[in-house]
């Protein structure tokens, strides 16, 4: 009771904060293992068979031998009643027949192993007795035969306390029954077979259980040693990679290590996914950290940069009016006349790029409606169109019938249109070559794209394209196409690129499509 109170009490307690943790806290040293617990599991079954074993061979033989001896003690009984038969009658014994009597019982008392050996007339009453010294007869004997054993409990019971079998046979004379003739075996004399048997069985017993308890210590290792190599494997999967263990050739434990083998190498694999992906993910955060340092850095710029352009342009604008103005009053052949245009166009040039750079670095608010943007594409097809003539490049467009609609602000698409078709026809001089729009739907959203026929780039240049002044050209801001991106951008789109040299290049401007629901 106090060993299962224990348990109880240990089953209720909380748990540490090991197990919390989910990490397995070591056994303590008082803690009962396995292999302890099969082991004594099968030294009980071994010592209770060979125990019953030893029972059973006890049992039949002491009652064999009890069964010999009452038969026995019968026949020398009933030998003796013809002597006594002399001396009895029916009134009870005859003149001088208790001494003759006592003499009967003395002789069968020394002929045979018997503690007593007395004889009662027809009442029971004693008449006669002979017995060892130190055992008394006794005054009445009710008839007495011998019983068998009623299990191997009463047959232990009689190899512990002493008990002689009593035999006896009646005392007839001339046909009627006149007394009873009665011997008491020794109790050694019953029991000593018994007992070397015993021991001899007792000794067979301890061999067997001797080879009983080392096999069972034999395989239990057997079984324990390949169940302790899976613990200590679990435990190292936390630290190690590719933990392999042996295969026992028992099929279930077989099975159990290999197991824990497949366990081990899918859990290497996930490691190894997981190591990369962390790799990966942490190659991009940086990245991302990059780009948004750079990014923070240069609308810090920007905005510092615009109020200087906004006075900048400011000053042009002044000195090309200056400009003008002095053109208008100089004679046509006046010599200083070159020198003043050569200022109103590098002037008018700067005054460009800071106009450029502002529309770049401004938030300009977003006047979007649903519409087509057939118009606003053509339109910047057309604007364009002059310079691609002189640049020998042939213009076309096209507009898919299905082409959605999209919630778009017409200026910012403009310029963002008008920009991808001044950069084709700049890539394409001074050779010439073929600028093909069209505009088409795709999974649902607008695809606008602008292939040309141009030199193409590399896959350095085609990453960084889109950069803010990122340029590959002598005279470029590289604003132009980071313009481009910033558009599509604020209408929820995106931009790309797809070249390679000598190939052309394929810009492609993706613009979600205008829902029902939209306001």
């Amino acid at each position: 009771m106090a060993f299962y109170a224990k348990a109880s009490e240990a089953e209720q307690r909380p748990l540490g904060r090991e197990c919390e943790a989910g990490v397995p806290s070591p056994l303590e040293p008082g803690t009962v293992t396995l292999q302890i617990k099969l082991f004594v599991l099968v030294a009980g079954l071994v010592v209770f068979v060979a125990s019953g074993v030893t029972a059973v061979a006890l049992w039949r033989e002491v009652e064999r031998g009890q069964e010999l001896l009452a038969r026995e003690g019968s026949a020398i009984a009933s030998s003796s009643a013809l002597s006594a038969a002399r001396w009895l009658s029916l009134e009870g014994p005859e003149e001088g027949g208790r001494p003759a009597l006592g003499e009967v019982a003395r002789r069968v008392l020394q002929a045979g192993p018997f503690d007593r050996v007395w004889v009662v007339d027809r009442t029971g009453s004693l008449v006669a007795c002979a017995a060892i010294a130190g055992l008394s007869c006794p005054e009445r004997t009710p008839p007495t035969i011998f019983q068998r054993t009623g299990g191997p409990l009463e047959s232990l019971d009689r190899l512990i306390h002493p008990g002689g079998i009593v035999a006896g046979a009646p005392v007839l004379r001339e046909g009627e029954l006149v007394g009873a003739l009665h011997l008491e075996y020794s109790h050694e004399e019953i029991l000593g077979n018994a007992r070397r048997l015993a021991w001899a069985v007792a000794l067979i017993a301890a061999f067997w259980i001797a080879v009983g308890l080392s096999l069972a210590g034999y395989l239990l290792h057997r079984i324990a040693m390949p169940l302790e190599q899976v613990v200590e494997a679990s435990e190292r999967l936390a630290e190690e990679r590719g933990v392999q263990l042996p295969v026992p050739s028992d099929r279930e434990l077989a099975e159990l290590v290999q197991a824990v083998n497949r366990m081990s190498r899918r859990l290497g694999e996930r490691r190894e996914e997981n190591e990369k992906l962390i790799a990966s993910l942490e190659q991009r955060v940086e990245e991302k950290t990059r780009e948004v340092l750079r990014a923070d850095r240069l609308a810090t710029l920007g905005g510092i940069a615009a109020g200087f352009a906004h006075e900048l342009g400011n000053s042009l604008n002044v000195i090309r009016g200056y400009a003008a103005v002095a053109l208008r009053e100089l004679p046509a052949d006046h010599p200083n006349r070159p020198d003043l245009e050569a200022v109103r166009r590098e002037v008018s040039r700067a005054a460009s790029l800071l106009e450029r750079f502002l529309v770049f670095a401004r938030a300009r608010p977003s006047k979007a409606q649903v519409q087509s943007i057939e118009p606003v594409l053509r339109e910047a097809v057309e604007v364009v169109g002059p310079a691609a003539a002189e640049a020998r490049v042939e213009t076309e467009v096209t507009f898919d019938a299905d082409a959605p609609e999209v919630r778009a602000d017409p200026v910012l698409l403009r310029q963002a249109f008008l920009n991808l078709c001044v950069n084709a026809v700049q890539a394409m001089q001074p050779g010439g070559g073929h600028l093909a729009v069209r505009a088409l739907r795709r999974e649902g959203d607008l695809v606008v794209e602008f292939r040309d026929t141009g030199p193409g780039m590399d896959e350095e240049t085609a990453r960084h394209v889109f950069q803010p002044f990122y340029t590959t050209k002598a005279n470029g801001t590289g604003l132009g196409l980071a313009i481009v991106r910033q558009a599509a951008e604020a209408h929820g789109g995106s931009v790309s690129v797809e070249s390679q040299p000598g190939r052309g290049a394929i810009f492609r401007i993706h613009l979600p499509a205008a829902r029902e629901n939209a306001a």
